[in-house]
């Protein structure tokens, strides 16, 4: 690179003064020295937004992350952790995050405030577990009972709404962060909760008394999670966004082709939980994590709950295929498909 040029022509000297300078240069270009790797080049840094909890719901990018696919495309992630989606948006359209890995229901309702963002592909299907006392069997058996939601506008309570409008039933939410809800069924303060993963499987091996009610939710490949980035971060690291992509569908294609156990000891490190393994590998059965593509029939499904809940104005629901594929650029996965030989 041309850093590396204009410190490394002028003589070539010891290992110690080039490496002095690169790092004096890379302070002065206001690159932090983690942003610099072995041999001085320099790393794009991506401020990633996710939530609490969520390592195996995002087991592709922390696999890519782990295996070292972001960094072989010159990005470093800078992780940035939230209590939900709602939340980590607000600071998305603040400029404090470049992009995001967080819920399709979040993510509309911040396009009908008139946000503007790129999504660049799904990460995550399913991923809405609801858990419970093991006295509850169904959504059914809880009509009536108070169930713990990560909050209004999240994909897992349009969940909640989805099974209420089409089981004619009714809970009573109680909205609390997803690391609270074991303790609160402990408690008794909640009968149940629906939640993401590895939250949900923590909170049963920590409490016995729970266990999964329904460990996918009652749509066919539920549509939950993808990536976002701001057209601010596009403009000016298109490769960047485009190495990211490759980087998660690398990520993809690992989880693919590797044991669920091989895949579950990469995530428990992330979690700073070597021991979870068997945590994980309940939570990768809530989820699948290998499909890029939006599935538009659940797409459909969730956000016209979302709709029903008031969360989005109605008049976006007539045309949700046009109104969802004005944010949808599959222009980088198109290209990272072809280079990595994707099937």
């Amino acid at each position: 690179m041309q850093i590396i040029d204009r410190v490394s022509r002028p003589g070539r000297r010891l290992f110690a003064g080039l490496a002095g300078a690169v790092f004096a240069l890379g302070l002065a270009l206001g690159c932090s020295p983690a942003a610099l790797a072995q041999g001085g080049k320099t790393l794009t840094t991506v401020r990633l937004g996710d939530e609490i909890g969520s390592e195996a719901d995002y087991a592709n990018i922390w696999v890519a992350d782990a295996l070292g696919y972001y960094a072989d495309e010159g990005i470093k992630i800078d992780r940035r952790t939230f209590n939900n989606g709602p939340e980590g948006l607000l600071h998305f359209a603040n400029g404090e995050i470049d992009m995001m890995a967080g819920g399709l229901a979040p993510f509309m309702e911040m396009a009908a405030r008139g946000q503007d963002f790129k999504m660049l592909m799904s990460v995550t299907k399913y991923n809405a577990p609801l858990v419970g006392a093991k006295k509850y069997h169904s959504y059914k058996d809880l009509n009536g009972q108070k169930v713990g939601s990560p909050g209004l506008g999240t994909v897992q309570d349009a969940v909640l709404t989805y099974v209420e409008n089409t089981q004619h039933i009714k809970f009573q939410r109680v909205f609390a962060m997803v690391s609270d809800f074991a303790v609160m069924a402990q408690k008794g303060e909640i009968a149940a909760f629906i939640s993401w993963e590895p939250a949900a499987a923590t909170a049963i091996h920590q409490n016995p008394a729970l266990h999964y009610i329904a460990q996918l939710p009652p749509i066919k490949n539920a549509e939950s999670l993808e990536v976002i980035v701001s057209p601010a971060f596009v403009k000016e690291h298109p490769q960047a966004v485009e190495g990211f992509v490759k980087a998660t569908l690398r990520g993809m294609q690992y989880i693919k082709t590797h044991s669920a156990r091989t895949v579950a000891e990469i995530v428990a490190k992330k979690m700073n939980n070597p021991k979870g393994v068997p945590i994980v590998l309940d939570a990768m059965k809530s989820i699948t994590v290998t499909d890029p593509r939006v599935d538009m029939p659940s797409t459909r499904i969730i956000l016209k709950a979302v709709i029903d809940a008031k969360k989005i104005p109605a008049s976006f629901g007539q045309d949700i295929d046009g109104w969802v594929n004005k944010y949808l650029d599959y222009s980088y996965l198109d290209k990272a498909e072809k280079s990595v030989h994707w099937q």
